[in-house]
């Protein structure tokens, strides 16, 4: 006799009454809540939109033709969800009109915002991160895009990342690529920066240009501390301006500079801070093994984690 496995259950009405059964057996003194909570999880069925379409994520396919796959011909954007809003969407949308302008093809994006408001409250999602990628789509198989096709726009809702308990920085063998101004698939110097953080246990690496300035990390900003006065390497120094660089910029109470830095600065420096969509504002605990303050990050994370909860208001 074969198992019996059950077939996942949709988000609707009878998703409530599952959860309200579930929440009775969780207060059962003789349940073990944590694995009751587990397995309604996993029956749920999880969304994605693709091209402006609700479909399952186990549904979704893409054509071998592809070329954000083939090439990484393509652009993503990663943005923060807090109390199932999207944190500073407009940025978002303004460095994916760069994007799409600086790979030179055209996408439908008037309706992205509706799109991911959709799918978060589909998913049901409070917090976590919102991923949209959009490809050229079905084209060539050679490097150059010989006809125009229908841009591939895919975007998913992603829980929120982990962070290890003490954060420690390195320095990358790998060079930021020059005139990279865009988030692009193509993101292969990151990854394997990534990769090298992880062989040598560090959080993440720091990158530098081709002239060997402090640019950025595999997957956020950077800012240093020094008798302080607070400071992040210039737009000159070929980084990817995030939209968390940008806000703190904006509304940060103390002064931050811009400069271009040699490595010796940050070997030198009190404190050091990393920024990004996901984490927003985090402070590195250790550069290279030398232990590191943390005074101006975390009240800046504070800051920035006001303005989150003030822009996403119920």
């Amino acid at each position: 006799m074969q198992n019996y496995i059950p077939k996942p259950i949709e988000n609707t009405d009878f998703t409530k009454k599952i959860k309200s059964i579930a929440d009775a057996a969780i207060h059962s003194p003789r349940s073990n809540s944590k694995q009751i909570q587990i397995r309604l999880k996993s029956n749920l069925i999880k969304y994605i939109i693709k091209n402006h379409r609700l479909i399952p994520e186990k549904q979704a396919q893409v054509s071998i033709n592809e070329r954000g796959l083939l090439f990484g011909d393509g652009i993503f954007e990663t943005c923060k969800i807090f109390n199932g809003k999207i944190y500073d969407f407009k940025a978002h949308e303004s460095r994916i009109k760069e994007g799409l302008k600086l790979l030179k093809f055209s996408a439908k994006i008037s309706d992205l915002e509706s799109d991911a408001k959709k799918l978060i409250k589909k998913n049901e999602l409070k917090n976590g991160i919102l991923k949209i990628s959009i490809s050229r789509g079905i084209g060539s198989l050679g490097y150059l895009p010989t006809y125009e096709s229908e841009a591939l726009i895919i975007i998913q809702t992603l829980e929120e990342r982990k962070l290890p308990t003490k954060i420690t920085l390195g320095i990358s063998s790998i060079k930021v690529p020059s005139n990279y101004f865009a988030k692009s698939m193509n993101a292969l110097p990151y990854l394997l920066t990534k990769i090298e953080a992880k062989e040598n246990n560090f959080f993440d690496c720091v990158m530098l240009n081709e002239k060997k300035f402090i640019s950025e990390t595999s997957s956020a900003n950077i800012f240093w501390v020094k008798n302080g006065r607070i400071f992040t390497p210039s737009k000159s120094c070929k980084m990817l301006r995030g939209t968390i660089r940008k806000k703190l910029l904006k509304i940060s109470p103390i002064k931050i500079f811009e400069k271009s830095s040699r490595i010796s600065t940050l070997k030198n420096a009190d404190e050091i801070f990393l920024t990004n969509s996901s984490f927003l504002l985090l402070s590195v605990d250790e550069f290279m093994g030398r232990k590191l303050e943390n005074n101006f990050g975390k009240n800046l994370q504070k800051l920035l984690m006001e303005d989150v909860k003030k822009s996403c208001q119920s």
